[in-house]
């Protein structure tokens, strides 16, 4: 298709190559997932970042390729998982990488029954904190928390008699 004689640009859209990696943070507690987005060609000042207040970051970019025509992509990525404040994008040698601090909290307190007042507490271990944990360790901590649970069990039961 020939584009002589029109001031309209011809575009190319694309789906650019993206690679997910995990990283281990700052501590044991910390999660982080690396996006890498292949963008050969393209200069940093071509490429375009929005974050929305639907949880969805929108990365776009436009590399004119010369006589009318534009190559340019639109990525959509979920970060509602992840702390929107801790994000750090670096462009670098035709690759846009994002590092995505994970937002999972170790507690997390939920209600019970139908008692408003009463809250169980349930620990929840990212698969990192189990990685770099002794099984000793994990075997430990289970039993307490059982133990607690047993507590606090008998104390209903004997509320309740």
């Amino acid at each position: 298709m020939k584009n002589e004689g029109r001031s309209e640009p011809l575009y190319d859209d694309f789906e650019p190559y993206c690679e997910w990696k995990k990283q281990n943070g700052a501590s044991i507690l910390d999660e982080v997932d690396i996006l890498e987005i292949q963008l050969q060609g393209f200069k940093k000042e071509e490429v375009k970042s929005e974050m929305r207040k639907d949880g969805m970051l929108y990365i776009s970019g436009e590399h004119p390729m010369g006589k009318n025509q534009i190559k340019r992509f639109n990525k959509k990525i979920d970060v509602s998982k992840y702390e929107i404040k801790g994000i750090e994008a670096q462009f670098e040698g035709g690759k846009l990488q994002l590092r995505l601090p994970c937002k999972y909290p170790l507690f997390t307190f939920l209600t019970i029954g139908k008692d408003p007042n009463y809250k169980g507490l349930i620990l929840r271990l990212s698969h990192k904190f189990v990685k770099g944990t002794t099984s000793s360790a994990m075997a430990l901590a289970l039993l307490l928390l059982l133990g607690v649970f047993m507590y606090k069990y008998l104390e209903c039961i004997s509320i309740q008699n």
